[in-house]
């Protein structure tokens, strides 16, 4: 009898040893962990966590849809920030075998188009694919946003997007950044100019007597005005062009307010935007640099859009001079006023 109630005695010590390893092994959450009080917040459906629920979802989740990756990309952010340092790759490898850089990929798929700019959008970027979630997770919020919302990138609607292969958006979205990186290169070269120019005229200040002396100029702040004056320059263009605010925009794939806070300098055009707008006869070389390309010499010296609309057709002609120009203005004028005597 007594080595039966030994036992016993050894049984209740095992239960209770389980009983505090699982403790040990699953302690409760510290409340005040703002960190992982943010993230479930956020990703945890207002449920607390549980390994075995998560890891189980998050398995179920990678088996679905794109819409289902971004799921489990969620869940792999919650496992992350609840599990010790070493245990979350364990658990992504050998319970959900996956690499870890595709975890990793997934998490910044989630966190990416989950945030509060493309949430209401989720839906529609799913339905693109997964591969393709992950060429668009470059770009910006406002730049995908804009094209949820009928916009473009690279130059592409959202359905040119959804019937393209993977490897031709690949392709695309590389052109527009190799275009984004020319238009660059344009404004670096101008700043350096105006480095140059500001190097020259600090130059001559220093000659002037010390009772005289004037504060050089700031090479960057002739930068910022250049810059500044890209939209007043793109909006001359447009009116160059005979185009309305609202079907400038539209060409060019965005919304009309878009264009507008192009105009006022409170955003700067993309490289596809760019692209759309050379499109419509747009002298980029202008409205990056403030400089006139050959083609469009004639064109500068418009004075309305009635002037614009009739003078856009000789921007296919290379070498058109102003005095052409002006000949034409002068006869358009002679034209009017005779009609009107008539």
């Amino acid at each position: 009898m007594a080595k039966k109630k030994a036992a016993a005695s050894l049984s209740m010590s095992t239960s209770d040893n389980i009983t505090i390893a699982g403790a040990i092994a699953y302690p409760e959450k510290n409340a005040e962990n703002s960190a992982q009080q943010e993230v479930m917040a956020r990703f945890g459906d207002g449920l607390p966590y549980e390994r075995e629920r998560i890891v189980h979802e998050a398995r179920f989740y990678m088996a679905q849809s794109a819409e289902a990756m971004l799921e489990a990309g969620k869940r792999l952010i919650i496992i992350k920030e609840n599990e010790p340092y070493g245990e979350f790759t364990k658990i992504v490898t050998e319970q959900l075998g996956l690499a870890d850089r595709t975890a990793r990929l997934i998490m910044q798929a989630a966190i990416k188009y989950t945030s509060p700019r493309l949430e209401s959008q989720r839906q529609t970027f799913a339905g693109l694919g997964k591969a393709k979630l992950f060429e668009l997770m470059t770009q910006g919020d406002e730049d995908l946003a804009e094209l949820a919302e009928g916009g473009t990138i690279a130059g592409l609607t959202l359905d040119e997007v959804d019937r393209m292969s993977v490897r031709e958006l690949k392709a695309a979205l590389r052109k527009d950044e190799a275009a984004l990186k020319r238009s660059q290169q344009l404004v670096a070269e101008k700043e350096k100019q105006l480095q140059q120019l500001s190097q020259q005229l600090a130059g001559k200040t220093s000659s002037v007597a010390a009772s005289d002396e004037q504060t050089p100029v700031d090479a960057q702040q002739w930068v910022t005005l250049t810059l500044e004056g890209v939209g007043d320059r793109l909006k001359s263009e447009r009116l160059r062009l005979g185009l309305s605010q609202e079907i400038f925009a539209e060409r060019c794939g965005v919304k009309k307010l878009t264009q507008y806070n192009y105009e006022k300098s409170e955003r700067h055009p993309d490289a596809g935007y760019l692209i759309a707008a050379k499109a419509l006869g747009v002298d980029l070389n202008y409205v990056m640099t403030g400089e006139r390309s050959d083609e469009a010499s004639a064109l500068d010296v418009v004075r309305d859009e009635e002037e614009a609309e009739v003078l856009t057709a000789f921007r296919h002609i290379p070498g058109e001079t102003r005095e052409v120009a002006k000949r034409t203005l002068t006869a358009m004028a002679e034209k009017k006023s005779t009609r009107h005597r008539a």
